[in-house]
């Protein structure tokens, strides 16, 4: 009865195997890697890139894969335990929000993603913390205006294709991001360090004075009476 009892376990596992995600850790000389794979088959876009587990390493492939696709969150951290990246695969595809960090524990850049594409907002940071990139993707392509914060200096872009920046452009950020409103002239002007110029106004014309006609006849009559006189 035992025996019975114990292959019915094993043939109820080998039938119906575990697809939960199932929890991986592993190593190389840099980097620590914890994350999860899942046991389940799914149908893959030759457009995307797949990211699957094998043989105790990560692999990435575009358009398939050859082990189980990582699902789940992941994480990166360097040999000093500081977190190198974070975020989240959805059946092997890079999902949601991805952060990276540099080395020293400082922020280097947040991503969006959406079932293997960049997705959303941008936004890359230097090494003491400040906002050097700004910009926004769609489908896995640039689009909009990207901004290189020190220097002011922006592009616009249009599904991945580069643009001629217009006369005027209007920078804002959204959700903490600072606006800023400049023509062409004034961003030229500001990065040789000079004051825009401005058009000097020509002082007005004096008025010319009216003679009087009547006034001066009438005084020279009275001039010709007393010489008479």
């Amino acid at each position: 009865m035992k025996f019975y009892f114990h292959t019915l376990v094993v043939a109820f596992f080998l039938l119906y195997p575990n697809k939960n995600p199932q929890r991986k850790i592993i190593s190389d000389s840099e980097f620590s890697y914890t994350f999860y794979v899942s046991p389940k088959e799914t149908n893959v876009k030759n457009s995307r890139h797949y990211y699957w587990y094998k043989s105790g390493e990560i692999h990435s492939s575009q358009g398939g894969s050859s082990g189980n696709l990582l699902h789940g969150e992941f994480t990166k951290s360097y040999k000093n335990n500081n977190l190198a990246e974070k975020g989240s695969f959805k059946n092997g595809l890079k999902n949601s929000i991805w952060k990276r960090w540099f080395k020293n524990g400082q922020l280097y850049e947040i991503a969006y993603w959406k079932n293997g594409l960049r997705s959303g907002d941008y936004v890359q940071f230097s090494e003491n913390g400040q906002v050097s990139i700004e910009g926004r993707y769609k489908n896995n392509r640039k689009h909009g205006i990207w901004i290189n914060v020190p220097t002011r200096d922006t592009l616009h872009y249009k599904k991945g294709t580069k643009l001629e920046s217009p006369k005027k452009t209007l920078v804002k950020r959204v959700g903490g991001f600072f606006k800023d409103v400049f023509s062409k002239k004034e961003k030229d002007s500001l990065q040789n360090n000079q004051v825009p110029t401005q058009k000097k106004s020509k002082p007005p014309k004096p008025k010319k004075k009216k003679a009087l006609k009547g006034k001066k006849d009438k005084t020279q009559e009275q001039g010709k009476v007393k010489e008479q006189l």
